[in-house]
C-alpha cells in the first residue's frame, strides 16, 4: 500500500510579494495527494488564482494577525500542519521547489524510511535561475531544512517556522541520511516587493513593528539593488538542471532581466549564454 503524502504551505498576499506560489503548487501535484494551503486572508487575488487549481488543493483562510517575534511564523505553520491528512507531510514556503527528478526518489524513500524526517538541501537563486548564491552560510542562510516528516502527533514546527522536529528529540536520532534538493527562488522577485518583504521579516527577527505599514509605493520608487556588495562576491553561475516549471516560463523567475548572470559570465570572461 502506497504512503498518502500531504504538502502544507502558508501564504497570505503571495501574488503581491511575488512569490510564484501558483507555479508552486501546480509543480507539486504529481508529487503529493493533497496540498494544504494556509491563506491569511490575502486580498490580492492569492486564493482565488489558488483554490480552481486542482481537487488536491485544499484551501483554508484566517487572519493571522500582526507577527509578535519569529514564532509567529511556526504558529500558523502548525495549524496548517494539523490539517494533514497523509501519513507523511512536506512543509513548503510557497517559494520552494522540490525538483521534478527527486519525485520518485524521495516517495521510495519516503516508503521505505526507518526515521520520521528527511532533510532538503537548499539551493537559493537569486535575481533570476541562471544565478544562486555559492555561499548561503556567510549570511546564516540555510544550507538545508528537516521539512519532510511523518504526520506525528508529537511533530511540531519550530522556531522562525523553517523546521520540524519530533517534540524534543534530537535531529541526530530522528533524520534520514537520505539527502533531496530543494531550490529556494525567495530571492528571485520583483526588486520593490524583495526589499519590502526583506524589510518586513527584519523588522520581525528584531521585534520592532512600528516601521511595518510603509506603503507599497515606497519601495516601488527605492528598490532592491541586485548589485547588493554584501552578496556579489558569493554569486556565481549555476549551470544545473532546471526545473519543470523554469524551463516551460523562464520568465516567471527572472526578475533581474538577467543582469548578474551576464555580468558573473564577463567577471569569469565568458560568453553570456541565456538559453534554457
Amino acid at each position: 500500500m502506497m504512503t498518502k503524502i500531504s504538502l502544507y504551505t502558508c501564504v497570505r498576499n503571495g501574488i503581491y510579494f511575488d512569490y510564484h506560489v501558483v507555479e508552486m503548487v501546480k509543480h507539486h501535484l504529481p508529487l503529493v495527494d493533497e496540498i494544504i494551503v494556509f491563506d491569511g486572508n490575502s486580498t490580492d487575488g492569492t486564493r482565488e488564482a489558488l483554490e480552481h487549481i486542482h481537487p488536491k488543493v485544499k484551501i483554508f483562510s484566517e487572519d493571522w494577525g500582526e507577527p509578535e517575534g519569529q514564532e509567529w511564523f511556526a504558529e500558523f505553520k502548525n495549524l496548517a500542519r494539523q490539517r494533514c491528512t497523509g501519513d507523511w507531510c512536506i512543509l513548503l514556503d510557497p517559494d520552494e521547489f522540490i525538483p521534478e527528478w527527486e519525485f520518485a526518489r524521495l516517495k521510495k524513500a519516503i516508503n521505505e524510511s526507518c526515521q520520521p524526517i528527511i532533510r532538503l538541501e537548499w539551493i537559493h537563486f537569486y535575481g533570476n535561475y541562471r544565478v544562486y548564491n555559492a555561499n548561503p552560510s556567510k549570511k546564516r542562510w540555510a544550507e538545508y531544512k528537516f521539512q519532510v516528516h511523518k504526520n506525528l502527533p508529537e511533530m511540531k514546527v519550530w522556531g522562525d517556522g523553517s523546521n520540524i522536529r519530533l517534540g524534543d528529540e534530537d535531529y541526530e536520532n530522528t533524520v534520514s541520511s537520505e539527502r533531496f534538493v530543494c531550490h529556494h527562488f525567495g530571492l528571485v522577485r520583483w526588486a520593490s516587493r524583495l526589499r519590502q518583504k526583506l524589510r518586513i521579516v527584519g523588522k520581525i527577527k528584531q521585534r520592532s513593528f512600528s516601521l511595518m505599514k510603509l506603503p507599497g509605493l515606497i519601495f516601488n520608487i527605492l528598490p532592491y539593488n541586485w548589485f547588493d556588495r554584501d552578496f556579489l562576491s558569493d554569486l556565481a553561475i549555476y549551470n544545473g538542471p532546471l526545473i519543470e516549471p523554469v524551463r516551460r516560463n523562464p520568465s516567471e523567475f527572472t526578475r533581474d532581466k538577467m543582469k548578474l548572470h551576464k555580468y558573473l559570465c564577463s567577471r569569469r570572461q565568458e560568453p553570456s549564454n541565456n538559453n534554457h
